[in-house]
């Protein structure tokens, strides 16, 4: 558990730094200020539910519901224009409907994972990922192309782990299991942003110190 602990404090320390690169380096591009603002609310949402569990010892899944609806549509705002396609907009609206009935139905839903939710809005941010997979094969010098496997392998492995979050928790599972899970999350999420900074190094941090 103190090696959970130690990676997890690592990743949201990588996650800090790709933020404030990322709002330091701000472009006039569309695609970049969106992923800067994803960021952005993914460091607040971090901090956040490191302050209510370890400070006041609360149950800080809210947060992560919360966040689950800003990460879809962030991120699809970010996909439909690198996509550069209205149907990531046609299918937003639907989603958090059926988002909005969820939590309305069952108000408990709000201080648990939420897996249909996480499942539905992962699985199409996985399927605008590889379209944009598919879309930058035909092109040489594609944005974003690092942020996107960080996207793509991130999301489908923690969608694969926390789509039965509810039933770890439920089940009476050895420790060791539960451990094994939230540390391969962490790492995942550790390896996610090492894509982050190297779409910054790579395409940004040369365009600063030009200017």
């Amino acid at each position: 558990m103190e090696l959970t602990r130690y990676l997890g404090f690592f990743s949201t320390i990588l996650l800090i730094v790709n933020t404030i690169l990322y709002l330091k380096a701000l472009y006039e591009n569309k695609a970049f200020k969106i992923f800067t603002f994803f960021l952005l609310i993914s460091c607040i949402t971090q901090i956040s539910m490191i302050v209510i569990a370890s400070v006041f010892h609360k149950n800080n899944l809210f947060i992560t519901n919360i966040f689950l609806i800003l990460q879809y549509v962030v991120l699809s705002f970010f996909y439909k224009i690198l996509l550069n396609s209205k149907w990531v907009t046609f299918l937003l609206f639907p989603v958090l409907l059926f988002l909005l009935f969820q939590y309305l139905s069952d108000t408990s839903l709000f201080f648990k994972y939420n897996g249909i939710g996480m499942t539905v809005t992962q699985l199409l941010l996985i399927v605008y990922s590889i379209k944009y997979f598919y879309n930058s094969l035909q092109e040489k010098d594609s944005l974003f192309i690092y942020v996107n496997i960080g996207v793509f392998l991130y999301l489908i492995c923690s969608s694969l782990i926390f789509a039965s979050g509810n039933l770890i928790f439920d089940i009476n599972i050895p420790v060791k299991t539960y451990d094994l899970l939230f540390k391969s999350n962490v790492i995942l999420y550790i390896i996610f942003q090492i894509l982050i900074f190297i779409e910054w190094r790579k395409n940004y941090y040369k365009k600063i110190h030009r200017s």
